[in-house]
C-alpha cells in the first residue's frame, strides 16, 4: 500500500485532539529556545488552547505575546507536533493559565507505524511466537498493512519472543467477531510493541475482510468523535472552583409500562420502544431513552440509578440504530466506563445474524436479538432466558 498522510489539518480534527486531552487531564510538551516543559490542558476554545502555565513559569520562560513555541503531544498513543504562538495569560476558575493559538496543522511523527486506527482499549489477539507456541497478546493499533501487538504481561525483552523479521500468525477474533488468522512478520520494534506487517502469503479474501473491518472501525470512531465534539469549546471538569454542571446530554427516560422487571430500551425515536411496549407490556415493564453522546447514568436517576446500583433496571436492550454512535460502542462504554453489571442485548436485523452475534458478544453483550423481522415469541423467550441467567 502507498504512504498515507496521518497529519491532522482540518480545524475540527485538530480541536477534537485538544478536547480529548482536556477531558483526560492530558498534558503536552512545549519548547521555547532551550527550555522544555509539560503543561496540563485546562480548556479548549475555537481559537486557542488554555494551558496550566503559572505566572512564575511564564516569568522564568520570559513568555510574551507573539512568542513562537514548539508543541508535542500524544493523541491515542500517536505523537504529533505543531507550532503555536503565545497569546497571553490569565486565570481559569482561579487557576493561573497561559493561552496559545490553535495550530493549523498537527504533523504526525513516526509515520512508519502500522497505526492508522487506535481502539479505545487494546483488543485480545492470540499470536504464535518464534517457537510456534500460542501466546496471549493485545492488539493496540491497526493499519491496512498490519498491526501493533503488545506481548503478554511480564515480557521484558521483545526479541526473546519474536525477533525482527520473524514470521508469526495472529488471530483477530476479538476485533472482527469471529476467527480470522493472518500470517505476519515482525517489521519493527516499538515502545513495548511489535509492528507486525501482513505477509505476502496472506489470503486475499481474508486481507480484504480485515481491511473492510478496519474501514468500518475508523468510520465508527470518527462518528463517535464528531458526536462528542463541542463546537463552543471545552473546559476540564476537574478545574478547582468549577461548578459541576453535568446534566443528561439527552432527554430523560420515559416509562412506557410501569411494572417489574423493568427493561431499559435505548433507541432513536419512539417507534421501536412503543412497539416493544405494546408487544411485551403484559409481562415486562419498559422504559425508553433516546441517548445523547454522554454517559447514561446521569439521565437515569429517576429510575434509581446512582453510585450504589442500577435501581429498578434489570436488562438493557440497545437498538442497532442510535442517534449518537453505534450500538456496539454504546455497549462497550456502558461496561467499561460506567461499570454496568446488567445483561445487555443488542437488537438488529436477521441478516448475517451469526456474525452480528459474535460482534455483540465481543462488545460485552449477552447476545444479538433479532427484531427485524419481529417475532414476539422469539423475543419473549430470549428476554426470559437472559433474565433467568442473570437473576
Amino acid at each position: 500500500m502507498g504512504a498515507r498522510n496521518l497529519d491532522k489539518d482540518s480545524s475540527e480534527a485538530i480541536r477534537m485532539v485538544f478536547q480529548r486531552l482536556c477531558e483526560d487531564e492530558g498534558v503536552l510538551q512545549l519548547t521555547f529556545g532551550a527550555l522544555h516543559g509539560e503543561f496540563k490542558v485546562l480548556a479548549e476554545a475555537p481559537d486557542r488552547i488554555i494551558l496550566g502555565i503559572s505566572d512564575v513559569e511564564r516569568g522564568q520562560w520570559r513568555l510574551k505575546p507573539g512568542a513562537r513555541l514548539s508543541l508535542k503531544l500524544l493523541d491515542r498513543g500517536l505523537p504529533f507536533e505543531a507550532v503555536v504562538d503565545f497569546q497571553g495569560h490569565g486565570r481559569v476558575h482561579g487557576v493561573e493559565a497561559g493561552h496559545v493559538t490553535m495550530p493549523r496543522l498537527l504533523r504526525a511523527l513516526e509515520t512508519h507505524r502500522l497505526a492508522e486506527f487506535v481502539p479505545d482499549r487494546p483488543l485480545a489477539c492470540p499470536f504464535a511466537d518464534q517457537h510456534n507456541d500460542v501466546k496471549d497478546g493485545l492488539a493496540t493499533a491497526f493499519g491496512e498493512d498490519g498491526l501493533e501487538l503488545a506481548p503478554p504481561e511480564g515480557t521484558r525483552v521483545l526479541g526473546d519472543m519474536l525477533r525482527l523479521n520473524a514470521a508469526s500468525t495472529v488471530d483477530l477474533r476479538a476485533a472482527l467477531g469471529e476467527s480470522l488468522v493472518l500470517p505476519v512478520r515482525v517489521a519493527y520494534f516499538g515502545e513495548k510493541v511489535w509492528g507486525l506487517h501482513l505477509s505476502d502469503s496472506a489470503d486475499r479474501l481474508a486481507v480484504g475482510w480485515y481491511r473492510q473491518w478496519l474501514l468500518e472501525a475508523r468510520h465508527q470512531q470518527a462518528q463517535r468523535d464528531r458526536s462528542r465534539f463541542n463546537p463552543g469549546g471545552l473546559e476540564s471538569a476537574r478545574l478547582p472552583g468549577r461548578q459541576d454542571l453535568a446534566k443528561p446530554a439527552g432527554a430523560l427516560p420515559k416509562v412506557l409500562v410501569d411494572r417489574d422487571p423493568l427493561l431499559l430500551v435505548l433507541a432513536e425515536g419512539e417507534a421501536f420502544p412503543a412497539r416493544l411496549a405494546e408487544a411485551l407490556g403484559r409481562k415486562f415493564g419498559l422504559a425508553a431513552l433516546d441517548p445523547g453522546p454522554g454517559p447514561l447514568t446521569p439521565a437515569l436517576r429517576d429510575l434509581g440509578v446512582d453510585a450504589s446500583g442500577w435501581g429498578r433496571i434489570r436488562l438493557i436492550l440497545i437498538h442497532h440504530r442510535l442517534r449518537s454512535g453505534s450500538a456496539m460502542e454504546r455497549c462497550r462504554r456502558l461496561i467499561q466506563e460506567e461499570a454496568c453489571p446488567l445483561p445487555i442485548l443488542i437488537a438488529g436485523t436477521e441478516e448475517e445474524s451469526d456474525l452480528k452475534r459474535n460482534r455483540a458478544v465481543a462488545a460485552g453483550a449477552v447476545d444479538h436479538l433479532v427484531i427485524e423481522p419481529f417475532h414476539v415469541l422469539r423475543v419473549l423467550r430470549t428476554l426470559d432466558e437472559t433474565l433467568k441467567l442473570f437473576g
